[in-house]
């Protein structure tokens, strides 16, 4: 009889870890370009944090706190290892996550020579245009950012995050973001809230708008028509910002609508599908 109390004494001990394993460690479409959450205390939220000298994204909701880190895109197949720590380098957490092999679509376009063999003024443009968009790439903000995003504008899927692209039989970058087809003059909005900390119109972007969400996360919309928004103006979720167009490297009117976190694309459609709040459990089924 006393054997079979410590039996299931500890089975219930088992259980009770694996709960608390699935309550903490919520993992979202593991793989490059996806989201990976860890709960942490409140002292933790609190603090700055990092993974590899880069600040990531913390988040409260309700009594709960969030570590949450954007996987990059090339990130090594199968086990990984995340150690995050604080501004004084002191070990926070260790986790261990695998990422899983995805296999992304292909998409061949053909495209202005201009873009593909830049001549030597163009290149000097395209330095500057590099230049200004990694400085915003790199603003933090202590905004807390509210994760339940809108799709920034009505139209039909025409890109998604991750496919390999080719320019004229070239291979290019990845695509970093996702594509919304529609006229010229659709209206764009605001994801989510925000600060817009740039403007502009760059070689391959386009008009383009970055809006920091907070801590590290940032919308960035380009190819458009018209910019209707100025920098450092606040914006709410759903607020008109923009038109979509086909200016810069685009062969047809769309907004393409990247997301940065912790300096790293993301997949937008993880936001947009609310998977987020579904598998956080943030709302009645």
């Amino acid at each position: 009889m006393k054997s079979l109390r410590l039996f299931i004494f500890s089975l219930l001990v088992s259980l009770s870890s694996i709960q608390l394993l699935l309550a903490t460690e919520v993992q979202i479409s593991l793989y490059g370009g996806g989201i990976y959450f860890s709960e942490i205390n409140k002292d933790e939220y609190q603090q700055d944090l990092f993974v590899a000298n880069q600040k990531i994204l913390t988040w409260q909701y309700m009594d709960k706190f969030y570590a949450v880190y954007g996987i990059p895109y090339n990130s090594k197949i199968g086990g990984n290892n995340l150690t995050i720590k604080n501004k004084t380098n002191e070990v926070i957490k260790k986790v261990f996550f695998n990422i899983e092999k995805k296999i992304f679509d292909t998409q061949r376009i053909i495209v202005n020579k201009k873009y593909i063999e830049p001549d030597k003024d163009i290149i000097k443009q395209i330095k500057n245009d590099a230049k200004q968009l990694r400085k915003a790439r790199n603003v933090w903000t202590n905004m807390d950012p509210d994760l339940d995003f809108i799709k920034p504008a009505k139209g039909a899927t025409s890109g998604v995050f991750g496919t390999r692209r080719f320019y004229n039989g070239k291979e290019g970058n990845y695509h970093n973001g996702y594509d919304i087809a529609a006229a010229t003059g659709t209206p764009v909005v605001a994801p989510s809230s925000g600060k817009i900390i740039l403007t502009g119109h760059f070689f391959y972007n386009g008009k383009t708008i970055i809006l920091d969400h907070g801590k590290g996360l940032k919308s960035l919309l380009i190819h458009l028509d018209q910019i209707l928004v100025d920098k450092n103006q606040q914006v709410k979720k759903g607020d008109i910002i923009g038109r979509i167009g086909t200016t810069g490297k685009s062969t047809g009117p769309h907004l393409h609508w990247s997301v940065l976190m912790n300096n790293t694309y993301v997949d937008p459609e993880l936001l947009i599908n609310r998977e987020i709040i579904k598998n956080l459990i943030l709302e009645a089924s």
